[in-house]
């Protein structure tokens, strides 16, 4: 009988043991009631906030940190009962910068601010194919930050989601990678609000903890 060709594989550079070794930060058993709190926390200061757009802000900031998940409810209701006269949907936001559009051009005016240009510029890609209106947002968005990255004006933390928005765009992004990312971008947010961060580290950690959990059953 002959031998079974070998699959050419590399051996694996896992070590069981080593594997076995390693510690979470934390755990539900152990940490889990302090997630329970800083849940709560969380709620009652979304609920505090009393302007739409501070409100709209932070659910950007709790998705971009992958912890919107305890807050659907909340969120729900939010977007719900929001003023009708308060643009939220990607048509309506685009449309806005359609009907800015001038001589066949977006007003220059708005290439000036970096922040909002990469709100649009995401929100671009949110579109179906050949969307015209979407289509020029993008083009007009994409042009612009480059503009501004080539500056060397932009404050570094902004900068720096820029130029990864502009290498992958934060709808392609695998949610608990950008979480991870972000929340050292959050860390450093002068207004960042104590609670959501200490959130997003804390239900990171937990989330690890059950990987790491999954891993060791893997390996024995």
């Amino acid at each position: 009988m002959s031998e079974r060709p070998s699959g050419g594989y590399l051996p694996t550079v896992w070590d069981p043991e080593l594997i076995q070794s390693f510690t979470p930060l934390c755990t539900y058993e152990s940490d889990g009631h302090r997630l329970e709190e800083l849940k709560h926390a969380t709620q009652l200061l979304f609920k505090s906030l009393t302007r739409p757009e501070e409100k709209l802000d932070m659910i950007n900031k709790m998705q971009r940190l992958d912890v919107a998940k305890h807050f659907k409810k909340e969120i729900k209701e939010f977007l719900t009962h929001l003023d009708p006269n308060t643009p939220t949907d990607l048509f309506t936001v685009a449309l806005q910068f359609r009907l800015l559009h001038h001589n066949g051009k977006f007003k220059e005016c708005l290439s000036e601010d970096a922040a909002g240009l990469l709100s649009l510029y995401e929100a671009s890609h949110l579109g179906v194919h050949e969307e015209g209106v979407l289509d020029e947002a993008k083009a007009f968005s994409t042009k612009h930050l480059k503009l501004a990255m080539d500056k060397l004006e932009l404050e570094k933390d902004l900068a720096q989601q820029i130029k990864e928005s502009l290498e992958v765009p934060l709808y392609w992004r695998f949610p608990r990678m950008e979480a991870r990312n972000f929340i050292n971008i959050y860390q450093r947010d002068e207004n960042k609000k104590l609670a959501l961060s200490e959130l997003a580290k804390l239900d990171f950690n937990l989330l690890q903890s059950v990987y790491l959990q999954e891993l060791k059953e893997l390996a024995e």
